[in-house]
């Protein structure tokens, strides 16, 4: 068991590197006319997954938060592991779909659980062949003169991301249109970011139209992660505490900020850093359909406040590393708050009621950190911490 006894969390910390951005960067990286260097990054499990999956592409080189990636030609056949990885495997997926070769695609854990139907549809109709196996996916690559396809955005916006990446390879690029809600939006928005740095020609509208090919930028660095950074700020707060994360400038979840000052906490915002002082002191109702990452450290900060918060638009939570609708009730529920789902609303009310409670982790990495931070407040131990090196291997530096 991790145990953390309770106690105020207080000071300066650095922000976790960005686990999305840097992904985005290894794939663009792995793609691009040039060699790039990559600085800020942290090698957690999922960054490592991209990593293997790009190294059928490029010569990569990694020497403590740097790394060096070299194009070269790829590889005919490819066999990578992306583990549970969910980001690694939609793009590599893609890319290798636009890639002449056989690739096999192992994955493990709750991966095989999320969803991919629609998005291997779509794939099927773009590669030479695609087949699903008990724990593959089986990729065989062509060339591309263009891409024009549909996909669901209503089930992961990954699906939207992977066809950006395939449409760089694409001659004459590609169109992808959108079909259905626009969910976690701001990190196709990130893609597009990414793509923008390596030269793409990218368009967010009705359509999104992307046109290659990337070319590297030389260098390129990795911002801090707010929602990441999310947890800190709420322990800071539900603990009485006072925190302030350097390394926070742009990037996706940085939406955190208002929810945290619409619950009377005391914000303060620099160039390059965010401070919070002061407890949750008032119920939120919030639309967090843009934002699921953050649906974890904002329940929980709602958990210490007196009456009802309403966190709307969670039903995709469900297609996460676990159901995260479910997981993250787990966590509340075992401090004594009321917790429950009422037709895509997550309905939280305080304050908790129990102390030292046993948490369990679920094999997702939001729920650990989620309960580390609970457990910070009011003490407790946690089942199994090993899912938080999925995102933030050093996340329990700052716990404990």
């Amino acid at each position: 068991m991790y145990c953390v006894e309770p106690a105020p969390l207080i000071g300066e910390f650095r922000a976790p590197p960005s686990k999305p951005m840097a992904q985005r960067l290894v794939f663009a990286a792995a793609l691009a006319e040039g060699g790039t260097h990559i600085s800020g990054v942290e090698l957690s499990d999922d960054v490592v997954a991209a990593l293997r999956a790009a190294a059928p592409l490029a010569s990569i080189s990694a020497s403590g938060a740097e790394l060096t990636i070299e194009p070269r030609e790829p590889e005919r056949s490819r066999a990578v592991n992306v583990q549970e990885s969910g980001f690694t495997y939609r793009i590599a997926a893609a890319i290798y779909a636009g890639i002449p070769g056989r690739t096999v695609i192992y994955t493990s854990g709750t991966l095989r659980r999320r969803p991919m139907g629609d998005y291997i549809g779509v794939l099927s109709k773009v590669a030479a062949a695609v087949r699903e196996w008990p724990g593959a996916l089986y990729v065989e690559g062509r060339r591309l003169e263009s891409l024009e396809v549909e996909v669901r955005a209503d089930v992961s916006s990954q699906f939207v991301s992977g066809l950006m990446f395939l449409s760089t390879l694409a001659e004459g690029g590609g169109i992808v249109r959108p079909v259905g809600p626009r969910k976690s939006w701001q990190y196709v928005e990130a893609t597009a970011e990414v793509l923008r740095l390596f030269g793409a020609r990218v368009e967010l509208g009705d359509e999104v139209v992307v046109a290659g090919p990337l070319k590297s930028p030389g260098s390129a660095s990795v911002p801090g992660d707010y929602s990441l950074s999310a947890f800190v700020l709420a322990a800071a707060s539900i603990t009485g505490g006072r925190a302030r994360i350097g390394g926070l400038s742009g990037g996706p979840d940085k939406e955190i900020i208002d929810f945290v000052r619409e619950m009377g906490v005391d914000v303060r915002v620099g160039e390059d850093y965010v401070e919070v002082e002061g407890v949750p002191e008032r119920p939120v109702e919030l639309d967090m359909s843009s934002y699921p990452d953050l649906v974890m450290p904002v329940a929980l900060m709602a958990a210490f406040v007196d009456g009802e918060s309403v966190l709307r638009g969670v039903e995709h939570l469900a297609y996460k590393e676990s159901d995260r609708t479910s997981t993250t009730m787990d966590v509340l529920r075992r401090i004594g708050a009321s917790a429950a789902y009422d037709r895509g609303a997550l309905k939280v009310r305080g304050p908790p009621t129990r102390r030292n409670a046993t948490f369990s982790c679920h094999e997702d990495h939001r729920i650990c950190l989620m309960a580390a931070a609970a457990a910070r407040a009011l003490g407790g131990c946690i089942d199994d911490v090993a899912p938080v090196a999925k995102s933030w291997p050093g996340a329990l530096l700052i716990f404990s």
